[in-house]
């Protein structure tokens, strides 16, 4: 089922219906997408694995931050949005969209074991792989519209 399908048959709900249906909706998107580092796929895409195979922890887990800053931002019978990310985990969009180009290094000190050495602000070429964990998802949809004909069934019972 592709977005516009679901929004299609999101907006023939009933208007009493719509307000659960955006909290389904919310908690369904949270989990979908925070259970994509645990799968480490996105709508049945894998992620590419990393050049270096880490030794412990997970594909984009080291502290559980990015995947922790995955939350409900709008939720209201009109509009769902689910946001990732914050002001310490400001990669959250590069992680996901990927990136390719320069990235300025800003002067700073580098700690050493023997004493701090100063680095001077420079230019270094990056290239991140696209290991995409939030966007339009034929299989998040299909949850989606399972878990709203579910509670609509309870209801008429």
């Amino acid at each position: 089922m592709n977005i516009k399908e679901l929004n299609k048959y999101l907006q023939s709900l009933p208007e009493e219906i719509m307000e659960d249906a955006a909290d389904i909706v919310a908690e369904t998107a949270t989990a979908y997408y925070k259970g994509t580092f645990r799968t480490k796929e996105f709508d049945g895409n894998p992620w590419a694995p990393a050049k270096v195979p880490k030794t412990t922890g997970s594909l984009l887990i080291d502290s559980g931050a990015l995947v922790n800053s995955v939350r409900p931002a709008v939720v209201t019978p009109q509009r769902v949005t689910i946001s990732a990310g914050n002001s310490k985990v400001d990669y959250a969009q590069v992680n996901n969209e990927g990136f390719s180009g320069t990235v300025s290094v800003p002067a700073h000190t580098r700690r050493t074991k023997k004493k701090d050495v100063q680095v001077k602000a420079h230019t270094r070429k990056a290239n991140i792989i696209k290991r995409e964990f939030m966007g339009d998802s034929n299989e998040l949809n299909e949850q989606i519209h399972s878990r709203i004909e579910g509670y609509i069934d309870s209801l008429n019972k």
